[in-house]
């Protein structure tokens, strides 16, 4: 899959509050970066019914041959600390009051969805979301860097996948400003770009990261996810004492 289109998702535009790009903005990146698509995932709550048609238009508008710009949302829910579900491709307006409600209203109308940062639901799904959702994000660019994926994410993901193999892993940006691009991306075969949101549900893709590659199922054994979770725990470690150190030097320079 080498040479195959780049894709990368769980995006955020100027629709949403903490985004910075529009999307013409973010077009231009893609086109600087070499990606052909790029899966929108503005936050839900930042829009009004009405104006979701505008922004299908306005994704469609700046979409081409050369790069296509696909709507999408995040959503979170009341009762669900932490729990965010992203739809890609999603072709009209939803308003989902739970997660099962998201699971249903995204029937027929989204491409792909997606379990965000399960970090930050502490690795729990409820059960309606485990039977219907399509992808678990086992790296995001955000929460766990650019250098190491998530070890528990992954674990996750092979827990469902044990009675759900067709759920995939996925790699995201979460990116809210394309000057701080993470380099998290995905690789789909060339022959894909007439669908490739079926293809990534299919998982027909590769992830990609700054420090490694892996496929859709993650098909590690034990020993390297052990060796993972090791790598994880140290880097965490390090870039807690970075944080403490960079504090300490901060109150020195106020004469706290």
């Amino acid at each position: 899959m080498s040479n195959g289109l780049t894709a990368v998702v769980h995006v955020h535009s100027s629709y949403s509050h903490d985004g910075r790009d529009s999307l013409e903005d973010l077009r231009e990146f893609g086109l600087a970066h070499g990606i052909q698509l790029i899966g929108m995932t503005d936050h839900a709550e930042d829009f009004e019914p009405a104006q979701y048609p505008a922004y299908l238009e306005h994704c469609r508008s700046v979409s081409d041959e050369r790069i296509r710009i696909v709507p999408g949302l995040e959503f979170r829910f009341k009762g669900h600390p932490g729990l965010h579900l992203l739809a890609l491709g999603l072709t009209r307006w939803i308003e989902p009051a739970h997660p099962g409600e998201f699971i249903e209203q995204t029937k027929g109308h989204s491409a792909f969805t997606i379990v965000a940062h399960p970090v930050l639901s502490r690795y729990r799904l409820p059960d309606e979301v485990e039977a219907g959702i399509d992808a678990i994000e086992v790296w995001n660019a955000s929460y766990n860097t650019r250098y190491l994926p998530d070890p528990e994410a992954i674990s996750l993901l092979h827990r469902v996948r044990s009675h759900r193999p067709e759920v995939v892993g996925i790699a995201g940006l979460d990116q809210h400003d394309s000057r701080n691009y993470r380099e998290t991306r995905l690789t789909l075969l060339p022959d894909d770009m007439a669908n490739p949101l079926a293809s990534l549900r299919a998982g027909r893709f590769i992830n990609h990261g700054h420090t490694m590659s892996f496929d859709a199922a993650v098909s590690w054994g034990p020993l390297r996810l052990g060796a993972l979770k090791v790598a994880r725990w140290g880097y965490d470690r390090l870039e807690r004492l970075q944080d403490r150190t960079s504090r300490w030097k901060q109150r020195r320079r106020r004469g706290e």
